[in-house]
């Protein structure tokens, strides 16, 4: 039995226009500086924790962490790990725009 082959069809009796107008490309690197995101994003994880809950033992509950963890979290030592980001993403319906709104303030 043969592997499945990928075949090219190319028809070339429709020319592409190289006049059309496209949109301006821009990197995420001009619209995001991915290191200022990465320093800052304890700062953001803190301020959003303390939004939406009353103490660090809460967060330790609700992201099934300890106690020491969410402290760190809430002073803004570190930042959660993508599984937390994620929990919290999928289970707080204004979390995206929280974090979309604090980008935009320090931007």
């Amino acid at each position: 039995m043969s592997r499945p082959r990928l075949t090219l069809i190319v028809n070339n009796d429709h020319s592409c226009s190289q006049d059309a107008p496209r949109a301006v490309q821009k990197s995420w690197s001009n619209k995001l500086d991915p290191y200022a995101l990465k320093a800052s994003a304890a700062e953001f994880w803190s301020g959003y924790f303390r939004s939406r809950f009353n103490s660090p033992r809460e967060v330790a509950l609700f992201c099934d962490v300890s106690f020491q963890t969410a402290l760190n979290w809430w002073g803004a030592v570190t930042a959660p790990t993508s599984h937390i980001a994620l929990l919290v993403m999928l289970t707080d319906p204004d979390a995206p725009a929280y974090f979309a709104a604090e980008i935009a303030r320090v931007a």
